[in-house]
C-alpha cells in the first residue's frame, strides 16, 4: 500500500485537493474565511502565515540545492539534511501552516493537513526504505542521529565552503517557479479575504 500510494501520490493528491475544493463550495463548514475574528487578529494571522510561507519557500530552495542531482544516489547529510532527514517535507509543512492561517477557517485547513499527513508520511517511509536499501549501515546511522520530520537545529552541520554543488538548472528553475506560484497564491488568498471583509 505504501509503495502504491507513493508511486501514484500526485494523482491521489490532486484528486483529494479537488474533492476538498468541491466540499468547500458545497459545505459552509469547509469554506475559507469562516472564523469570526477582528481585523487585528486577521492581520496577525496574515503576517504570521506569510512568515511561515516565506520561510518554507526559502527552505525548499535551500534543501533543493543540496539534493538536486543526488536524490538517492548519494546520501546527503549536511546543510538542511544534517538537522532533519526530510527537509523538503518539513518546509512544505511550514508553507501549508502558513496557508492554513491565511484561509482563516477551521475545517478547510484541517482537511489540508490530513491530506498532507495521509500522502506524505507513506511517501517518506517509502523513500527512506529505498535509501536504506542503497546506503545500508551509513543510512541506519543517519536515521539514528537525525530526526525524520522536525528539525534539531543543534545538529546543524555546515557544508565545507570549498565544496561544489552540481545542479540541474531545469529542476531548480521549476522549484523557483513553484515558489513564485506559492507566494502569489498566498497573496491572492489574503487579498480576497480583505476584499470580502
Amino acid at each position: 500500500m505504501n509503495s502504491l500510494l507513493a508511486e501514484y501520490r500526485m494523482y491521489f493528491l490532486r484528486i483529494s485537493i479537488l474533492s476538498l475544493i468541491v466540499l468547500s463550495i458545497m459545505n459552509n463548514n469547509f469554506r475559507a474565511y469562516t472564523l469570526e475574528i477582528t481585523s487585528t487578529e486577521s492581520l496577525q494571522m496574515s503576517i504570521i502565515g506569510f512568515i511561515f510561507v516565506v520561510l518554507g519557500c526559502f527552505g525548499r530552495i535551500w534543501a533543493s540545492l543540496y539534493i538536486e542531482g543526488h536524490k538517492t544516489k548519494n546520501l546527503i547529510t549536511d546543510g538542511p539534511f544534517s538537522m532533519v532527514r526530510n527537509p523538503l517535507y518539513f518546509f512544505s509543512l511550514m508553507m501549508l501552516i502558513g496557508f492554513c492561517l491565511a484561509l482563516k477557517s477551521i475545517y478547510l485547513p484541517l482537511g489540508l493537513i490530513l491530506i498532507f499527513i495521509f500522502f506524505h508520511i507513506p511517501t517518506i517511509a517509502n523513500e527512506e526504505k529505498k535509501l536504506l536499501d542503497i546506503h545500508g549501515e551509513k543510512f541506519e546511522e543517519y536515521i539514528r542521529i537525525t530526526p525524520r520530520l522536525i528539525p534539531n537545529i543543534f545538529r546543524y552541520k555546515k557544508t565545507d565552503s570549498t565544496q561544489r554543488v552540481l545542479i540541474k538548472i531545469k529542476r531548480i528553475n521549476s522549484v523557483l517557479i513553484e515558489i513564485i506560484g506559492y507566494l502569489f497564491l498566498y497573496t491572492a488568498i489574503d487579498i480576497i479575504y480583505f476584499i470580502l471583509n
